[in-house]
């Protein structure tokens, strides 16, 4: 599990007082982008052959406030032939409280075919190193 940490903006947060719905995949992004960096290295928005999102879902669970805490966890949970599975956490720091949750899939991909292409072993092998990290 890779963690990190995200900063709540003043913009993030609605007239309720909370973190808007819709800015949680922004952090879950953040995240996703970080486990990547680690797996493909610096060079991850420059490959010809990648992963790509192809779907996301989360459950809400408690509200996050403005001087609230969080960090996102990430993990791999899976991984099939041509795609990942990978689950993200938003948590309080202070609290140790998991505020929103996420199941998303990877899937390989081509830049040069836009085609779906089967999960390289050399990604299988480092996924497999970061989560005994």
């Amino acid at each position: 599990m890779l963690t990190t940490p995200v900063q709540i903006r003043f913009s993030d947060v609605d007239s309720f007082g909370h973190v808007n719905n819709s800015v949680y995949w922004s952090y879950f992004d953040v995240g996703r982008m970080d486990y990547l960096h680690k797996l493909f290295s610096d060079d991850f928005e420059l490959r010809d052959e990648t992963v790509i999102l192809v779907h996301a879902e989360a459950d809400y669970k408690v509200q996050t406030r403005l001087k609230d805490a969080i960090d996102v966890h990430t993990c791999v949970v899976g991984v099939g032939e041509r795609s990942i599975k990978m689950r993200q956490e938003i948590v309080n720091t202070r609290t140790g409280a998991v505020h929103v949750s996420s199941n998303s899939v990877l899937s390989g991909f081509s830049r040069v075919t836009q085609k779906s292409i089967p999960i390289k072993p050399e990604w299988k092998s480092r996924i497999e190193q970061l989560e005994q990290a």
